[in-house]
C-alpha cells in the first residue's frame, strides 16, 4: 500500500512540470495573441485620426 502511494507521488511530482510549461505556454500564446490585437486596434485609430486631420486641413 505504501510502495502504491509512493508510487503515485511520484507520477504525480514528474508530471507537474509538464503541466507548468503548458500553462505558461497558453498564457503567453494568450498575452501575445492580445498584444497583437492591441498594437491592431492602435494602428487603426492612429490611421483614422491622420486621415481625420489630413482631410479637415486639405
Amino acid at each position: 500500500m505504501i510502495n502504491a502511494n509512493t508510487q503515485m507521488l511520484q507520477k504525480a511530482w514528474a508530471t507537474l512540470p509538464i503541466t507548468k510549461i503548458k500553462e505558461r505556454a497558453f498564457e503567453g500564446a494568450f498575452f501575445s495573441v492580445a498584444l497583437i490585437v492591441m498594437a491592431g486596434w492602435v494602428y487603426f485609430i492612429t490611421l483614422l485620426v491622420v486621415r481625420l486631420i489630413l482631410w479637415f486641413f486639405s
